[in-house]
């Protein structure tokens, strides 16, 4: 899973000595990827190596566990006299369930080549959750045979627009190291991440069938994130979906109740559309009500409308 980001940190550090490196949430290094020179030192941390800090003390792997963000050892920061030659950077992974998964690191020997693939180790931390995250869509979809295609496709959906994020970092990394600016494309990497993680939180909405707690939440926020996961299967039926008028709109609903709600509102608006039309989504409260309203437009018509409490 993680071998491209590893690779993409090595690229974007260059031909400066380097080792990217992978630990699980333990801090025992499962992955290493570097210089030669580096990778093959007989004193440099190997996989196997525990490297939590009651083991190596302050190290860019153990610290970013201990403090759980992003941490950054300077020479003598390190415990380790060993390690006093490196710039070391870490960041650690968290899973579905919130816990320390890992931590993604990098060592370097010129502190200016630490803040040259800071960014990318950023952008590459993120992707990296976003593929445990995938892991957990799959095993999940596994236990949930009853779904329908349409869940399996959207999270192919989202599945494709994370490699197009992973292509990105490794074009970033390339540029890093031809000394071009790559500032574009990692904002543009980190978008899609972001942007796969709301689709995949708003997939697991549709597939939990436990109950959840109603929460305050923006119904054009929720419906936002629910028309970009649906976005591709929708080109695919020949509909394109827009905007129509949009008020502010708090309500107290929960969410999984909401997204199916949603699916199935939109399942019925392309059912109803003829290929080739634009289906638009209205977001307001009913006059005389004041329920909350969410409906799909095709054409001329208005139908399938989704009805939530005011907040």
């Amino acid at each position: 899973m993680a071998t491209p980001f590893l690779v993409a940190l090595s690229r974007a550090a260059g031909i400066d000595r380097h080792a990217a490196m992978l630990s699980d949430g333990t801090g025992r290094l499962l992955k290493i990827v570097g210089d030669a020179e580096t990778v093959e030192d007989e004193n440099f941390p190997h996989p196997g190596a525990l490297l939590s800090e009651a083991m190596a003390g302050a190290n860019g792997i153990g610290t970013a566990i201990a403090e759980g963000h992003y941490t950054e050892l300077i020479g003598p920061e390190h415990y380790i006299e060993g390690f006093h030659a490196f710039t070391c950077q870490g960041v650690p992974l968290t899973g579905d369930d919130g816990q320390c998964r890992g931590v993604l690191s990098v060592s370097v020997r010129k502190v200016a080549a630490a803040s040259r693939v800071r960014d990318i180790l950023f952008c590459a931390s993120e992707a990296a959750e976003c593929e445990l995250l995938a892991a957990w869509l799959s095993r999940d979809l596994s236990q949930q045979q009853s779904l329908l295609p349409v869940v399996e496709a959207l999270r192919q959906d989202m599945i494709q627009r994370l490699a197009v994020a992973r292509l990105q970092l490794e074009f970033a990394a390339r540029q890093i190291a031809a000394g071009a600016d790559a500032t574009t494309t990692i904002e543009a990497a980190r978008a899609l991440e972001s942007k796969f993680q709301r689709q995949a939180m708003m997939w697991r909405d549709l597939v939990d069938p436990a109950p959840g707690e109603a929460q305050r939440l923006r119904l054009a926020d929720v419906v936002q994130d629910f028309m970009d996961l649906v976005a591709t299967e929708a080109r695919i039926a020949g509909i394109q979906l827009a905007w129509g008028r949009v008020d502010e709109v708090q309500v107290l609903a929960e969410r999984r109740a909401l997204a199916r709600e949603l699916l199935a509102g939109f399942l019925d608006a392309v059912q109803r559309a003829v290929p080739g039309s634009q289906i638009a989504v209205d977001v307001g409260r009913e006059r005389h009500s004041g329920v909350a309203k969410v409906c799909w437009r095709p054409l001329e018509s208005t139908f399938a409308s989704v009805m939530a409490a005011p907040a």
